[in-house]
C-alpha cells in the first residue's frame, strides 16, 4: 500500500517550487508572492495533467474522516452516559478514532503550553522532539 500525498501536501510543495523559481528569477519584491504563486499554479496544473493518478480525491477520505468524528461523538458520549461503551468497528475505523483523540489531546496541551511556556522552555522542546525525530529516522 503506497502513501498518498493529500490535495494539501501537493500545493505545499507547488508553493515551494514556485517561491524557488521567484527568489531564482530575482523577481522584485512586490511582485514575488503573485509570481509565485503563478508558478505554483501552473506548477500543479502541469502535475494534474502529467500524471493525473498521483493525485488522489480527498472526497472519500473527508466523507471516512466526518464518519469517524461521528462515531468518535457517539462513543464519548456513551462512556459519559454510562461509563462504558462498546468498540466493534473496523481497524480503519479505530486508528482514525485513535488519531483524531491523539490530535486533540495534543492540541489541548499546545493551548495549556502556549499559554504559559517560557521562551527557553519552548526552545527546550523544540530540541527534544527534534532529537527525538532524528532517532526515529535513524532506526527506521
Amino acid at each position: 500500500m503506497g502513501h498518498f500525498m493529500t490535495r494539501t501536501d501537493h500545493k505545499v510543495i507547488f508553493t515551494a517550487l514556485g517561491f524557488l523559481a521567484v527568489i531564482l528569477d530575482n523577481a522584485p519584491r512586490h511582485l514575488q508572492a503573485l509570481r509565485a504563486t503563478t508558478f505554483a499554479q501552473l506548477i500543479e496544473a502541469f502535475c494534474a495533467a502529467s500524471v493525473p493518478d498521483a493525485f488522489m480525491s480527498e472526497a472519500p477520505e473527508a466523507a471516512r474522516t466526518t464518519e469517524t468524528e461521528e462515531l468518535l461523538q457517539l462513543y464519548i458520549a456513551e462512556l459519559r452516559d454510562t461509563g462504558s461503551a462498546q468498540l466493534s468497528h473496523d481497524r480503519q475505523t479505530l486508528l482514525g478514532m485513535y488519531d483524531l483523540l491523539l490530535i486533540q489531546r495534543i492540541r489541548f496541551e499546545q493551548r495549556a503550553f502556549y499559554a504559559s511556556g517560557h521562551d527557553d522552555v519552548l526552545a527546550n522542546r523544540i530540541l527534544q522532539l527534534a532529537e527525538e525525530r532524528l532517532q526515529r529516522e535513524q532506526h527506521s
